[in-house]
């Protein structure tokens, strides 16, 4: 066995044991466990936003999400990677054989003629996705607002780059956001975003937030039930807490359509 042989053999072994660990089945009840609570906050934010139950609803990246606003909504879709091909782990408990899935890969959206041409959306559920993207946050945002209805409503949620754990371990010498990952189909973490940022690139794209709040949504299990208590009393003040939610609408035109 040569020597790139042999390299490429022991990274091969290192790609499986990270994609078994991030994308396995144990991943997969691991993951819903822990999000069982952000799924019920987002559900009853877009139902206060978006009462209507018969709204044209969009779920970017079908997840067991999905199945929560089935719980509501008559007429849910769900956009992301050809759910036959896409094995990069979180995926769906529930069986959703009835929900359209669009395919379309949010890297493609610097392509705007790559855009899908799908109607136009009441509800758009963007939850804990533009942080695994690595293209400019601009593109995506944009192709999101074209898929708007005038008086649409796009909530997205993603984590908060300055939640106070992430200041604690700088602070104590250690890097708070987690390294590149060698499965690239489900990458972790590539950029996450402050409040001021996120206000900044909506608007730069025609979407103005009409709401913006912090929650402190679970993030792993196995923590002292004294370090939990730490940080929730921490937490109370809003900026220090581990995500952050936008509610978004639509503004005047915007070169991106």
């Amino acid at each position: 066995m040569t020597s790139n042989e042999t390299a490429e053999q022991a990274l091969s072994l290192l790609l499986e044991a990270e994609r078994d660990k991030t994308c396995g089945e144990e991943s997969r009840q691991s993951y819903f466990e822990m999000h069982k609570e952000r799924f019920q906050d987002i559900l009853r934010l877009c139902r206060e936003h978006v009462p209507d139950s018969s709204a044209r609803v969009l779920d970017i990246g079908r997840s067991e999400l999905t199945a929560y606003l089935l719980n509501f909504y008559q007429n849910v879709h769900s956009m992301g990677f050809d759910t036959a091909m896409d094995d990069g782990g979180h995926r769906e408990v529930s069986a959703m054989d009835n929900v359209p899935h669009i395919t379309f890969d949010l890297l493609s959206s610097p392509i705007v003629s790559s855009w899908p041409d799908c109607g136009r959306f009441d509800l758009i559920v963007f939850s804990e996705v533009i942080e695994h993207l690595w293209v400019a946050p601009e593109f995506v945002f944009s192709a999101l607002r074209s898929l708007l209805t005038d008086n649409g409503v796009l909530i997205c949620t993603t984590p908060n780059a300055t939640d106070i754990a992430k200041r604690l371990r700088l602070a104590l010498g250690r890097n708070p956001y987690e390294r590149l990952r060698l499965y690239s189909t489900n990458p972790g973490h590539l950029r996450e975003y402050t409040q001021k940022e996120l206000f900044e690139i909506a608007r730069s794209v025609g979407l103005s937030c009409t709401r913006h709040l912090y929650f402190n949504w679970p993030q792993s299990k196995g923590r002292s039930q004294i370090k939990a208590l730490v940080m929730k009393l921490v937490r109370a003040w809003p900026s220090f807490r581990s995500f952050q939610l936008c509610v978004l609408a639509r503004t005047s035109a915007s070169p991106a359509g």
